[in-house]
Parts: C-alpha cells; structure tokens; sequence
C-alpha cells in the first residue's frame, strides 16, 4: 500500500524562506522522498517553473507520483543518485536555469519504519540497508559477514563514531567464524547473503556484555552507531554528498542558491567545510607582501551558524531533531 507511506518534510517553512520560489522558476530536489519539499516548490513555482527531483528509491517514487500527480507536467523524477546532477540538468536543457537546490540528507520514516529495509534495529526484516535494492548490491549483511576485522573497525569508527569499534569487530569476526551460517539464520539471496537486523542486535549487546534488563539505562541504544555506519558505507552516502556539492555550484547561476540538510555530525562537517571553501580566503604564506593567489568568493553564507527545528517542530516530528539547516547563495 502507498498511501501509507510515512514521511513528514523537515524544515519545510525554513526552505522555502531560503529558496523562495517564484513563478516559473526551476528548482532541483536532490532527494525527492515523500514529496513533501517538491510540492511546496511546485505550488509556488508555477505554472511553468520545473522541479527535476532524484530519488533511489522505488517506493518513494510511486508514492510521490501519487501525491505530486496534479503536478506531473511540471515534475521530472530521475531514478538515480544525485551524483549525476550535473548531466541530469543538462540532459533536460535547465543549464545555467536553476533557481535553486535541495538536498535533503535524511532517511523517510517509511525507510526507518518498513520492515526487510533493514536500516533501524527496530525492524525484524533482513539486514539490508540498501536505498535502490534493485540497482545496488552490497548490503549491510553483506559487510557483517564478509569484512576482515580492520575493515569493519574502520567502518564502525570512521561513520558511526563508535568508541567501541575494535572491539565489535572483532566479536563480529569472531562470532561468525565460530558459527556455521546455518546456525546464523542466513538467508540467501540471489548473489547475497542476509541475516535479520535483530541478530545483529543480539550480537552486539552480547559483545559488549548489555543485558535485555540494562537496555533501559541506555539514552540511545547501543547498535544506534553501528547502523548508521553500514546504511552510510552501503550508500556510498558521504562520497555522495563530496561529489554533488561541486556540481550544484557549477550549475547555479549566479543568485542561485544551494540549501542541504543534514543529520548527523559527518554530513554536516562535509557541507560546512565545503561551503567555507568558497569564500575566497587568501592562501597566501603570510610572508607574501601582496595576494597572488586570486581567490575569489564564490558564494556568500546564508546561514552562519545553520538553522535547526523549532521546539514546536521537534515535539510534532521527533526525527527532526538533529536536522540542521544550511544555505549559501551564489555571487
């Protein structure tokens, strides 16, 4: 059923202050998901401004049809990455037409909450993570149970910041050497191999010796970290937003603006560090009597210090909360 797909837009009145549509103006939606940015855009960017929306996710896609359905012929939905911007512009003649981009970095609750999506340790389907099952092929069973014990050291502490990351890796490695995968639950999957999020759980709490009883004590549960890890190293999702930022720039005009939402510490360090690349700092050695480098802002800062949700947002969306907002505009 698609009408009960689950997505609540983050930030949307922030957005749209930001990108402030008007009419007939084209937009980008990097990460169309339920719909919801796309449709503001759209009923404010008629009745002949376009909305090129990417989206991976099949699922997503049918139900945003649905819902954007009074908007068909003003919205372009790809079905591939946001790393392909570039071309995608200029295969559907928007070169150098964009108002403005969004990029909304956030999983959908219909992603968190579905079952066999694998994403939250909340869900008993299999451990598979993957935004495109159709189109990608590693997934996050994969890497439980094929990685060396360094590899998904690395993994566990480079994306989830999991101070207990050698230590699960090696209980992982360990664990599954000891067990044949019949005695796992391994499912087989065409050329993969699953096993259920909640094994994985299992797993964990027992590595780091968390009874059932102590979980309580937990403000955030303990597999928390090792999940966003293996959704971040199966989508590729921080190589992602490294190659897509210099694409939006390169396809902005000038007045244009780039506004992205991010989730977590990683992306947002990613965006922040990027967008201060782009004023133009002298690197100059200071003993340089006069500038030679040529640096020239390229943008100006919309938000210093970014925007998060009100109170009130995060009491009717408590996903929202580690939402931040930033924007730059084009010069």
């Amino acid at each position: 059923m698609l009408s009960d797909y689950q997505h609540i837009s983050v930030l949307k009145d922030e957005v749209l202050e930001i990108l402030s549509p008007q009419p007939n103006q084209n937009f980008v939606d990097c990460t169309l998901g339920g719909g919801g940015h796309s449709e503001e855009l759209l009923k404010q960017n008629g009745p002949k401004g376009k909305v090129l929306a990417f989206e991976l996710d099949q699922r997503a896609i049918a139900a945003s049809k649905t819902r954007l359905k009074d908007y068909q012929d003003r919205l372009i939905i790809v079905h591939k990455s946001y790393v392909h911007l570039k071309s995608e512009v200029k295969k559907h003649n928007l070169d150098k037409n964009i108002s403005g981009i969004l990029l909304d970095l956030g999983l959908s609750s219909d992603q968190l909450d579905k079952t066999n999506r694998g994403f939250s340790f909340k869900d008993h389907g299999l451990l598979d993570m993957r935004f495109d099952p159709a189109g990608q092929t590693l997934t996050a069973s994969d890497i439980i149970l094929t990685y060396s014990v360094s590899a998904l050291s690395k993994i566990f502490q480079e994306y989830g910041g999991e101070k207990m990351a050698k230590r699960l890796a090696r209980g992982i490695v360990s664990w599954r050497e000891k067990h044949p995968p019949t005695t796992l639950g391994v499912v087989k999957q065409k050329q993969n191999q699953a096993i259920k999020t909640s094994m994985l759980v299992s797993v964990i709490l027992q590595i780091l010796k968390i009874s059932d009883s102590a979980l309580k004590k937990f403000r955030i549960h303990p597999a928390t970290k090792v999940f966003q890890a293996l959704r971040i190293a199966v989508n590729a999702e921080l190589y992602n937003i490294q190659a897509v930022l210099p694409q939006a720039i390169e396809v902005l005009p000038k007045g244009g603006r780039l506004a992205v939402i991010s989730f977590h510490s990683l992306e947002d360090r990613i965006v922040k560090h990027y967008f201060r690349s782009l004023l133009g700092s002298c690197v100059c050695p200071p003993s340089a009597p006069i500038c030679r480098c040529g640096q020239k802002p390229q943008v100006k800062i919309l938000t210093k210090k970014g925007i998060r949700p009100s109170s009130q947002e995060v009491k009717q969306n408590p996903r929202s909360r580690s939402a931040i907002l930033r924007a730059i505009e084009k010069i």
